[in-house]
């Protein structure tokens, strides 16, 4: 009688498995057909990160566009980092200074004393020993690659129990900027410094 009570139990803990499963793997097959996710290259790449993003509270788009598996790992942008640290109620940060050359980065407990647990610094010197500071995007970036290399570590430093078990980790460059639209004070629109044509 026993033995058929577990069995039981374990047919309906396996089809919970399965159900929980449904959506993202519906999901998973539109998103990789879609062809928009260029680091997707199977239905399972993209549960993956459906699921990764789940654990995180947020939505399936946004593990499509800010959660990344490298080399094993969940890695996600800087402003998925931020926003996680927000929402948590538990922590928060300021941004006490943030140049082409240093991000200072102060978090709190999220309480009314609001009382600073640490402080995260990234520097260009720091970039330049990490062999990071000749990519294009630190070049054309600089100031948002300092606020993400500062955010991150502070995240992983001071923040750790927001992010799951996931390593909070920004990306040099997920995926490749292929056209910078700007707006200059007279109001012309220029996409990658040229004058737009219009249309």
């Amino acid at each position: 009688m026993e033995k058929k009570v577990v069995k039981e139990k374990n047919v309906t803990s396996s089809l919970a498995v399965v159900a929980s499963l449904t959506e993202p793997m519906a999901l998973g097959d539109v998103f990789m057909k879609s062809g928009m996710f260029k680091d997707i290259e199977s239905q399972a790449q993209a549960v993956v990160k459906i699921l990764a993003a789940r654990e995180l509270g947020l939505a399936p788009l946004e593990s499509m566009t800010n959660i990344y598996i490298v080399n094993g790992k969940v890695a996600l942008q800087a402003k998925i980092i931020g926003s996680l640290i927000k929402k948590s109620k538990k922590y928060d940060y300021t941004v006490d200074e943030l140049t082409n050359e240093k991000c200072v980065i102060t978090f709190y407990v999220n309480d009314p004393e609001k009382k600073a647990i640490g402080t995260s610094t990234f520097t260009k010197a720091d970039a330049a020993l990490a062999g990071i500071i000749n990519k294009d995007v630190w070049k054309n970036y600089p100031r948002n690659m300092m606020f993400a290399r500062a955010l991150s570590n502070g995240a992983r430093w001071f923040c750790s129990d927001v992010f799951c078990g996931y390593t909070a980790e920004e990306l040099e460059s997920p995926q490749e900027v292929t056209s910078v639209v700007t707006i200059d004070k007279k109001g012309e629109v220029k996409e990658n410094g040229q004058a737009r044509l219009s249309e």
